[in-house]
């Protein structure tokens, strides 16, 4: 039997719209059929607030300081809360469901992919990086979940010493499904929490804390900056180990650039 085909877009800093609409193309694409399991590793242009695909935006999130600090909203579409994309590196990857390599229930995908990026945080010197488990899963925000992303961690997201590094959520339709994922490369707490409404101003104290307190970046655990290029390089080794096939760098077909196109339109 030979191996699957995958295909490999390193696209770097882009617009937040582009990028969410991107990765949505892939998706539809590959469900139909038409497109192969694809890795896409890229980063933000600017600061961007991306909510999950069925969040609250009125009750989670504080457009008016949005739009005072000039932070742009977009909807994934994968689930999850709130993140303020800022210092970080962002992959998405998509595959069809069956898929060799690849479970096809949503805790085998999310363990499978998660295996993968722990191997790419190892090649990158991050020392002991763990899945979280459901014993190692933290609450948030007591009885209100915070609208942030990071402040608490969820099932086969990655952790550092207890903390949270890297987020993820995913999205699956009948015959392919998306996972989004972001690790920190350092972070600004305080302007990521100012974008978030609380129910009271004692969550809201409580929210920043957390914030703080259960993530970690890349900043604070390497002893050296990595450059773009580099993290790329091991994210690439990391996910072609894990998911042994034929990889190709290859850009978006002409259906998916149509996509593309289409899904901007929806969003403006």
């Amino acid at each position: 039997m030979n191996n699957p085909t995958w295909r490999l877009i390193e696209d770097g800093p882009g617009d937040g719209r582009l990028n969410m609409a991107i990765d949505r193309a892939i998706l539809t694409a590959c469900d139909r059929g038409q497109a192969p399991a694809t890795l896409r590793l890229y980063g933000w242009d600017k600061p961007t607030l991306s909510i999950g695909y069925s969040q609250n935006e009125l009750m989670d999130v504080d457009r008016e300081q949005c739009e005072r600090r000039n932070i742009p909203i977009v909807r994934r579409f994968t689930g999850g809360r709130a993140l303020l994309h800022q210092h970080e590196f962002t992959y998405s990857l998509v595959a069809p469901i069956p898929h060799p390599g690849i479970p096809e229930n949503l805790a085998g995908a999310f363990c499978a992919v998660s295996k993968a990026v722990i191997l790419s945080l190892e090649k990158a010197g991050v020392v002991n990086p763990e899945m979280i488990g459901k014993d190692k899963r933290t609450p948030g925000l007591g009885r209100k979940r915070s609208p942030a992303c990071f402040s608490a961690s969820n099932h086969w997201e990655i952790s550092v010493e207890g903390k949270k590094l890297a987020g993820s959520a995913q999205r699956r339709l009948n015959g392919a499904f998306l996972q989004h994922g972001s690790i920190l490369l350092d972070k600004d707490s305080e302007l990521a929490h100012s974008l978030f409404r609380y129910s009271s101003e004692t969550e809201k104290n409580r929210g920043l804390k957390e914030l703080i307190s259960n993530t970690l970046t890349l900043k604070e655990i390497l002893p050296v900056n990595l450059s773009w290029e580099k993290l790329t390089h091991y994210f690439v080794e990391g996910f072609q180990e894990t998911f042994s096939a034929s990889w190709k760098s290859e850009p978006l077909s002409s259906l998916e650039k149509e996509l593309v196109k289409n899904y901007l339109k929806e969003s403006e």
